[in-house]
């Protein structure tokens, strides 16, 4: 590779990609010794570990995974640093994506992978961080489906005076390939009078217009501004044939309720590597999926 650089042919990143690939098919050859093998009588597991290598999971077995990490330099997460204490910026971003290859070794290639990121002010400065971040991911393979914005009920307060207060936190929609697993939810179309009419489009043949084809009969397609309105209607319109569904949890369970139906189906395998309160393995339990989590603590 290195010849290949001094030619001009390889940059060095690609370089750095290839070993890296070269790398993770070595190691997958090799056999790898577990602690607990996850049977499929199992629905809840927790590991109270870091989840920078899960060798408890074999390779391409989660469907869903579901996490939000330590943000950076917003608290002290451990005694010796650690992810999200680190000096500078740019080793939290390093770090964090070295830290999710991991997740893209257990995600099969029909899963998905929704990580929620926030951003952080250095002297004054907002660090666009979640998006370094999502750069890096891309980098090592990843695919960017959607940036959901994430529109938050109640926003910690801010005294600053120079600028607004943030109100919202990030989403990121990740796959391995485009035959991911996805079952569309819809929201509810709002009521319309008996004078008002479905949207129409020119048809070129008879010159007439007819109801557009692209508006679903029973709602419509969900984007990717989530308040909390949207959230609960899109997951109740979901179940609204059945009775005996009770309406999904306070948020903000309902923010993860609505990937696990996306993406997911009964039995399915979900995964949360930084675990933290539980939130995504008590929805995944909730909905009749399989849950490992991993965290450092317990809380």
């Amino acid at each position: 590779l290195i010849d290949l650089i001094d030619q001009g042919i390889l940059t060095i990143s690609q370089a750095y990609l290839q070993t890296r690939r070269w790398k993770k098919e070595e190691e997958s050859r090799e056999p790898r010794s577990r602690s607990r093998s996850f049977k499929e009588s199992s629905s809840f597991l927790f590991y109270k570990k870091s989840s920078a290598t899960m060798l408890e999971i074999e390779d391409s077995d989660a469907d869903l995974i579901f996490t939000s990490p330590p943000y950076w330099n917003k608290r002290k997460y451990t005694k010796n640093g650690g992810l999200g204490n680190e000096r500078y910026p740019d080793d939290y971003v390093q770090n964090l994506t070295s830290h999710l290859d991991g997740c893209f070794r257990v995600l099969n290639e029909t899963g998905s992978f929704f990580l929620n990121l926030g951003d952080t002010y250095q002297d004054g400065n907002l660090l666009n961080i979640p998006h370094r971040v999502i750069l890096g991911l891309q980098d090592r393979g990843w695919m960017l489906r959607n940036t959901i914005i994430w529109s938050k009920t109640n926003p910690k307060p801010s005294s600053s005076k120079t600028n607004l207060t943030p109100t919202y936190e990030f989403i990121f929609h990740l796959v391995k390939e485009l035959g991911y697993k996805y079952d569309q939810i819809l929201a509810p179309l709002k009521h319309t009078t008996r004078s008002s009419h479905s949207p129409r489009h020119r048809n070129l043949s008879s010159g007439k217009s007819k109801p557009s084809p692209y508006i679903p009969r029973n709602g419509k397609n969900i984007g990717d501004f989530w308040t909390e309105e949207i959230v609960r209607s899109a997951v109740v319109n979901q179940f609204s044939t059945d009775s005996t569904t009770e309406h999904p949890a306070p948020f903000p369970e309902d923010i993860v309720t609505i990937p696990l139906l996306q993406t997911t189906e009964q039995g399915d395998l979900v995964i949360d590597p930084f675990m933290g309160t539980g939130t995504t393995g008590k929805v995944a339990n909730q909905y009749g999926r399989r849950f490992i989590g991993y965290d450092i603590q317990t809380y």
